[in-house]
């Protein structure tokens, strides 16, 4: 029998399948035999999102044509390896993992290995889980309900394990403004805070709120992605 501490850290755990031409990152996997995962995503202060993809087995801009062919975002590659590379996506919506946490859902992970797609995330109890999946499905019509099932907790997908180091080459005010961004909640899904109200209590302007986040956002993702890959991944200019 669940323990009461332990009931009231349980969540659902949802996992849908992916298929068709509606998702391009399962697409591609298929079309060049490779995989592709998704590594991070990140709210933009424009209202969308980056996606970080890694693929392996194949070459990166296959994913960037693709996405740039068919409307779904603006794409480039970010690093190259030997056998695939790493990819930035800005998306505004048609994506299953924002479909997923608009829904109220913490997604945990996103994958297609040779064009089989899956999708993972944990429902918290506060949220009804048969309305996310209800929500995710009538958004994207070629995703199936592949399991549900119950977790003991949350456990977040994308985490910094050395915050100290990621954010070293911040600067003072970089820091103070994406620590004022991370306590207003901006980064919630859905967000709890305005690019407005962050800019009215730091009393600065927009413009210049949306700098300095998008400068901090940028250093802190090129310190994620080139410390562990920084032996292997080229220079893409």
């Amino acid at each position: 029998m669940t323990s009461q501490a332990g009931g009231e850290r349980t969540v659902a755990r949802v996992e849908f399948d992916l298929s068709g031409g509606e998702f391009p990152f399962v697409t591609v996997s298929e079309r060049e035999s490779c995989s592709v995962l998704l590594e991070k995503c990140l709210p933009q202060t424009d209202g969308t999102y980056a996606e970080f993809f890694s693929i392996d087995g194949a070459r990166p801009d296959r994913l960037t044509a693709r996405i740039e062919d068919e409307g779904h975002g603006a794409a480039r590659v970010l690093g190259r390896t030997d056998d695939g590379g790493l990819v930035e996506i800005d998306v505004r919506d048609n994506c299953p993992i924002v479909s997923l946490a608009d829904a109220g859902a913490v997604p945990q992970a996103a994958r297609s290995v040779d064009g089989r797609g899956t999708v993972v995330a944990d429902v918290p109890r506060q949220t009804e889980v048969a309305a996310v999946i209800e929500s995710f499905l009538d958004d994207h019509p070629d995703a199936d309900l592949a399991s549900k099932r119950q977790c003991d907790s949350i456990v977040p997908l994308f985490g910094f394990q050395n915050y100290a180091a990621l954010t070293e080459s911040l600067t003072d005010r970089q820091q103070e403004v994406l620590d004022a961004a991370h306590e207003a909640g901006y980064y919630h899904w859905p967000r709890e805070a305005t690019a407005g109200d962050l800019a009215t209590v730091l009393d600065i302007s927009e413009p210049t709120l949306h700098k300095h986040l998008r400068a901090a956002e940028r250093k802190l993702v090129a310190a994620l992605f080139t410390c562990p890959h920084e032996a292997s991944l080229g220079d893409d200019r």
